[in-house]
């Protein structure tokens, strides 16, 4: 079972999505992203995939940078990401950062269960072991 880690400021949208990569069977790990330890958090859970918001109650795009930190780690360099957000302006303004970067998806919300789980399959059949 995949290692999936979802990190949000808003703690329904961690529920829901803990509730729906459960039911489709990842070992899921939802962390607020706004607690001063989310980045170590990030590495304890050792994850497979790790599903970012963009924006997280601080400004910024302190997702990408949550992202860009972890896989500083040699362990987790080519960690797949998946960025989320209903911010479409910020999204379209990271493109330009996110060219030739390796295993790294954008899913504007709101978004499908189908569509999350094909996003979800895809990035972790990027990652090394996958």
């Amino acid at each position: 079972m995949a290692r999936v880690t979802v990190v949000n400021d808003n703690s329904e949208f961690l529920q829901l999505m803990d509730e729906v990569l459960e039911s489709e069977h990842y070992d899921t790990t939802p962390i607020d992203g706004d607690r001063p330890d989310a980045l170590d958090l990030v590495r304890a859970s050792e994850p497979e995939l790790l599903i970012l918001d963009l924006r997280m109650g601080r400004e910024g795009l302190h997702g990408w940078d949550l992202a860009t930190e972890i896989r500083r780690d040699r362990r987790f360099q080519n960690l797949p990401v998946l960025l989320c957000s209903a911010d479409l302006q910020a999204l379209r303004e990271l493109e330009s950062q996110l060219e030739g970067q390796r295993a790294v998806e954008v899913l504007p919300k709101p978004f499908g269960i189908d569509e999350l789980t094909q996003v979800v399959d895809r990035l972790l059949s990027t990652a090394p072991d996958g």
